[in-house]
């Protein structure tokens, strides 16, 4: 579960944002807020879900991507190098006075076992500047480590890190660039206090929707789940799923035997050429076949065959009820792209109605359908940036006089909250077939 996320000097974010899922005070709609009792003895009320709203170019893919970067950072370290930058640093441009200053990032969070734990971050592209975790078994924090200043005196690449007073002052060695926070994903290294935040960082589902490579990859990893003869339930539920979406698929048919190959042409990473590859297809659409307004059979429809419509919602669908079943934090970047509306209405209302296993949803969309009365004011957030282009984030209750039975789509597309894009006159755009420049 997460708490709170802090974003400093991170592409359009130059100035700290502040992003929580902790639930405001209001007593309205209760019943989209959950209880936690921690570990600790003490109790937190959390959101189960969260859209962010802003024009385009306003930044609210920056505050999903920072996370992303983040858990990037820590789970990816094959990818740092001796000879290139930090991957994740990529400060704020527009500002002579932080374009070469450190990105910082700083999450609050709880693992599955409702343990709190602060865990934060400072960068630049040669070094980690600062690194450190809070562990809350009481309510005051307990510090578990500190990177600063120490370094190895054989190499100054080596950064010197040692545990607090209550982990007996271990010390750990390590590169420069690399979090310490990753080594305790490995086996050898597992600690009881800190590879618990390593998986907590490993199992967050990040994912760009709104890109098509994206939802496959999803899309396979949904079917992989599929295959496992453990998952029946879940199998069954996403059926469900994509029947009451109006697909007509009546059902699903997970079949690694009956493999087909497709071949089709995607673009690849560089987006300059093509690449030409073969996908074996385990998933089929079960519909009807007609004859005389009567149904005779049934016809097995390779998934990939499919609209791209329903594949998303396939994968979307899936992955929200696997968190639902399992536990998890789930962050959408463009929910509602290639998705009807109501679809995209449908897995939120999916998702708060059966919620469980202290599952979170959050994702940024364009989508002012979303805005209905059934999301409280500490549910809804924008992303506008300020006269300098720099991105700032807020929530509806930020705002004075906002009770939860406004209509919130109207008061936004009216320019209440801001972020929304106000478009210049463009009469004098085009004038007799030639540009007006001026």
């Amino acid at each position: 579960m997460i708490l709170e996320f802090s974003i400093s000097n991170f592409r359009s974010i130059r100035k700290k944002q502040l992003f929580t899922m902790i639930a405001s005070s209001a007593r309205s709609k209760s019943t989209n807020i959950f209880n936690v009792n921690l570990a600790n003895g003490s109790s937190i009320k959390l959101i189960k879900s969260v859209g962010i709203y802003g024009a385009n170019a306003s930044g609210k893919s920056n505050i999903i991507h920072a996370l992303f970067e983040l858990r990037k950072l820590i789970i990816d370290t094959k990818e740092i190098s001796i000879d290139k930058p930090i991957p994740a640093y990529d400060p704020y441009l527009f500002n002579i006075n932080s374009s070469n200053k450190p990105v910082e990032f700083e999450v609050i969070f709880l693992t599955k076992e409702k343990h709190k734990y602060q865990y934060r971050i400072v960068f630049n592209q040669n070094e980690i500047i600062e690194e450190s975790l809070h562990h809350f078994p009481f309510k005051k924090p307990q510090e578990i480590f500190k990177r600063g200043k120490e370094k190895s005196e054989k190499d100054e690449n080596i950064h010197i890190i040692k545990l607090g007073k209550n982990f007996n002052y271990k010390k750990y060695e390590i590169y420069k660039k690399i979090p310490l926070l990753s080594i305790f994903g490995k086996a050898e290294n597992y600690h009881t206090t800190i590879s618990p935040v390593y998986t907590y960082f490993n199992e967050l589902e990040i994912w760009n929707v709104t890109e098509s490579s994206w939802v496959r990859r999803l899309s396979d990893y949904i079917k992989e789940e599929l295959q496992n003869p453990e998952n029946k339930l879940l199998v069954k539920q996403i059926e469900k799923l994509i029947y009451e979406a109006d697909t007509q698929i009546q059902s699903l048919i997970i079949d690694p035997n009956k493999k087909i190959n497709e071949t089709e042409t995607i673009l690849i990473d560089d987006k300059k050429s093509i690449n030409r590859v073969r996908r074996n297809e385990v998933l089929f659409g079960e519909h009807n076949v007609y004859e005389n307004q009567n149904i005779v059979t049934t016809h097995a429809l390779p998934f990939i065959h499919e609209s791209f419509g329903t594949n998303k919602l396939f994968a979307l669908g899936g992955l929200i009820v696997k968190v639902l079943n399992k536990g998890g934090v789930i962050f959408f970047d463009e929910l509602d792209s290639s998705l009807h509306p109501l679809l995209s209405s449908l897995l939120i209302r999916f998702f708060q109605i059966n919620h469980q296993s202290n599952a979170q949803l959050i994702f940024t969309t364009h989508e002012t359908y979303l805005l209905n009365k059934e999301f409280r004011s500490d549910q809804i957030w924008f992303t506008q940036k300020n006269t300098f282009g720099e991105t700032e984030l807020f929530s509806a209750q930020d705002f004075d006089g906002v009770r939860e039975d406004i209509p919130f789509e109207k008061w936004y597309l009216g320019g209440k909250f801001g972020a929304i894009p106000y478009v210049n006159n463009l009469n004098s755009i085009v004038k007799n077939g030639k540009k007006e420049i001026g």
